[in-house]
């Protein structure tokens, strides 16, 4: 793990940039004909509740702006019947490029092999769909996220005690793929012991719930890992109301920015921070790429940068210069 200024600053701009790594898929193109002419594209969010996924949104307008793209963005709420619902009306449009961000990786096959039916070019990002073809997927290492925290979490209580994992939507990759590195990860510090596991579903208040059920049955725990920052934002309103803030360390996922202003006033440990704003820029980057008809990876992998105390003003000054002001809290600007 590297945690020094100048790696935090190395890395996340390497990683976080538009110049992701691809995950070895072969390349990939939409059909020209399919595209021919079109500047339009349509993104489909699963939820615009969560400051991530308006943080994506409000990158991917920046970069359509910028690349004279109209894009059409759609609020499925979390709810499967509206995200199919507005992703038929997507295809039957005939959009440019239908871009899904599924509420369900399972539920969002359909949508998927509605659009390859249509010729409609389809790209997905954070979620993947477990069906259909793509023209590319886009999305943070979720396993790699997963294991970054674990060393963290060891690291904040000194390789020894018991932790709690809070789990996202068990229904998609990326919740598997997060608790999957965590779990993996965490069993190679042999005096932790993970005393709780449970979902809340990506959802603050979900987790300010599920913690405090938690907490009434583990008072002695020295360490929680919330899968996103949203539930550790739960997770520390729990903690406050037991005066549990730095006697149990706290590590969470994506860099929002109530996350990053709890890790510079110490409340929190760390967060694993994934800009979502660089990942709306690179998914309507890709989608540019698709209506000119280029090639483009069949799968695009954007790493991560575990950001710290020692390391968050770095961390925030790229995000402010990469344009992202709203992902940045006042404090750090």
């Amino acid at each position: 793990m590297r945690t020094t200024r100048l790696a935090v600053v190395l890395t996340a701009v390497a990683a976080l940039s538009l110049s992701a790594c691809s995950r070895g898929g072969d390349a990939t193109t939409a059909s020209p004909a399919a595209v021919s002419g079109k500047k339009d594209a349509t993104i489909i969010m699963s939820t615009l509740n969560n400051p991530f996924f308006v943080s994506v949104k409000d990158g991917a307008q920046a970069q359509a702006t910028k690349s004279g793209i109209k894009l059409t963005v759609q609020n499925a709420d979390n709810s499967d019947a509206t995200f199919l619902n507005q992703a038929t009306t997507a295809i039957s449009k005939q959009t440019g490029v239908l871009i899904l961000d599924p509420v369900g990786s399972q539920s969002a096959t359909s949508s998927v092999t509605q659009a390859n039916a249509g010729n409609v070019p389809v790209m997905a990002f954070d979620r993947k769909p477990t069906g259909g073809n793509l023209a590319s997927f886009v999305g943070y290492d979720a396993v790699q996220a997963g294991k970054n925290a674990a060393d963290a979490l060891a690291k904040a209580i000194n390789g020894k005690g018991k932790v709690v994992e809070i789990q996202g939507i068990l229904g998609t990759n990326v919740a598997q793929d997060r608790s999957k590195g965590f779990e993996q990860q965490i069993a190679t510090y042999k005096d932790i012991t993970v005393v709780a596991k449970q979902a809340a579903n990506f959802d603050r208040s979900k987790a300010l719930d599920v913690m405090t059920n938690v907490l009434q049955a583990n008072p002695d725990i020295d360490g929680v890992y919330a899968a996103n920052d949203e539930m550790a934002m739960g997770v520390l309103s729990a903690l406050k109301a037991r005066s549990l803030v730095g006697k149990v360390q706290l590590v969470g996922n994506d860099g929002i920015a109530d996350a990053l202003a709890a890790v510079e006033s110490g409340e929190m440990y760390a967060t694993n921070a994934e800009s979502p704003y660089a990942l709306g820029q690179k998914v309507v980057s890709l989608a540019g790429d698709i209506l000119a008809g280029k090639k483009v990876q069949a799968d695009e992998v954007l790493e991560g940068k575990l950001v710290t105390k020692d390391s968050v003003k770095d961390y925030a000054k790229y995000l402010l210069e990469l344009g992202d002001t709203s992902g940045v809290p006042s404090s750090l600007r």
